[in-house]
């Protein structure tokens, strides 16, 4: 019982591997065998320590290349938490509040109706960047950003949301530089935790 509340304390819950093999085998290996699924894999961690690690089916469309334990895939979308982490962890070490705006820390962000987009716009999705108005090299990264920095809003920020697939990551990099100095990714595989997170999400094929 908690003395705070009042109410009945809730347990930690701790998961038994082998009752969690036993209910998860057979769903995953049911993903191949009635959905159709290529490849993929499964890894579940407890207290830093694996308890299930699941893969199989190929990785290639021709079927040709059996998924194994050290198959390598591209994490997409899961950046985008990493990133946030990133831009968050460095408006805590220097004490800026989230209704800041970008542009005070960006200045050539200002351009075309940016100037009042807020850093919580910004990160959640409403500042109406979601897609660039024109084309642009994405692995040349200070075009993309001059791109941004000169692109008229989609829609009125913060009046909206809409999902930044391809623009995010530059956003969120941009920003930690202009605070930090430093790139999202170097700030965050320069700590260890970051480093041996990033890399076991690797080593399980996640």
């Amino acid at each position: 019982m908690n003395a705070a509340t009042g109410r009945p304390t809730i347990p930690s819950m701790q998961l038994q591997s082998s009752q969690l093999l036993q209910r998860l085998k057979p769903l995953f290996q049911e993903n191949f065998e009635k959905f159709g699924e290529l490849g993929a894999a499964l890894s579940v961690w407890q207290n830093g320590k694996p308890i299930i690690d699941l893969y199989g089916g190929f990785r290639d469309a021709r079927r040709e290349n059996p998924w194994t334990s050290d198959t390598l895939v591209l994490v997409w979308s899961a950046t985008k938490g990493i990133g946030s982490a990133c831009v968050l962890h460095a408006l805590q070490e220097h004490k800026i509040d989230l209704d800041r705006r970008v542009a005070g820390f960006w200045p050539e962000f200002a351009q075309t109706g940016k100037e009042k987009i807020t850093l919580a716009q910004l990160l959640s999705h409403q500042a109406g960047l979601c897609a660039l108005d024109r084309r642009v090299d994405v692995l040349d990264y200070h075009a993309v950003i001059r791109a941004l920095e000169a692109q008229k809003p989609l829609w009125p920020p913060g009046t909206a949301h809409g999902y930044h697939a391809r623009t995010f990551g530059f956003l969120l990099d941009e920003v930690v530089r202009r605070i930090a100095g430093t790139a999202a990714q170097s700030r965050f595989l320069d700590r260890p935790t970051g480093r041996e997170k990033f890399a076991r999400g690797n080593d399980v094929r996640r």
